[in-house]
């Protein structure tokens, strides 16, 4: 399977998130052969949609604008599964993340389609059997409200071709004394990358474990509390 991930936190190889996605893709890995590549998004030259249309008029399906992005585009448009991995930055995705987004404008044709209600652009390449994962990490206690407005958003873009791993209290894989408690988190999400890959998605089992928050709120909470007062 060719996999594309695109690292999207300023961080880069020291992000929570993309620990935790290198250890799904060493699930990956152990259940098959895959061929893989890597963006840090923030290495990149990405800039902001213009909102010209040129890409709809002037080069249908080609951006005006002549950056990293016209090798990104052959990269995501030719790989099977892409692992987003990211931050959460203020409810969303981080910037340089969404300026990517943004510009993969010129895969829509200009023509709006009524599809059961919704209306929606058809695309230029057919992808419907390309795969999304989400793996964010966060520094909060809790997913609970915090991650509603990213999550409906990728379901909007891809559907029931999208699946998470949204982890709270992400700083803690920045602690060496808590090594032990956060690999054997690692190790659940490697789990989870092993039964991807065979089934298409998570067991129950999985999922209740990579949900698991890896201290209780007021603990945490604490922590934090006490970190930044410091």
């Amino acid at each position: 399977m060719k996999v594309l991930v695109i690292n999207g936190s300023p961080r880069f190889e020291k992000s929570n998130s993309i620990k935790l996605a290198n250890a799904f893709i060493n699930g990956l890995n152990e259940a098959e052969k895959n061929s893989i590549e890597k963006i840090n998004v923030y290495n990149k030259n990405i800039k902001p949609c213009q909102g010209c249309f040129g890409c709809w008029k002037k080069t249908p399906g080609k951006c005006v604008i002549s950056d990293d992005m016209d090798e990104i585009y052959i990269k995501y448009f030719d790989s099977e599964l892409i692992i987003w991995s990211f931050p959460l930055y203020y409810y969303g995705m981080p910037s340089q993340v969404k300026a990517l987004v943004d510009r993969l404008m010129p895969n829509n044709y200009p023509d709006i389609i009524n599809d059961d209600g919704r209306a929606r652009h058809p695309q230029r390449h057919n992808k419907e059997k390309q795969k999304h994962v989400l793996i964010s990490t966060c520094g909060f206690f809790t997913v609970k409200y915090n991650y509603d407005a990213l999550v409906k958003q990728y379901e909007i873009m891809f559907g029931d071709r999208f699946i998470k791993i949204l982890c709270p209290q992400g700083e803690l894989f920045n602690i060496p004394q808590l090594s032990a408690l956060t690999e054997k988190y690692l190790l659940n999400v490697t789990e989870a990358g092993k039964e991807y890959i065979k089934q298409g998605h998570f067991s129950e089992n999985v999922l209740q474990k990579i949900n698991e928050p890896l201290f209780p709120a007021e603990q945490f909470i604490e922590m934090v509390n006490t970190f930044w007062k410091n």
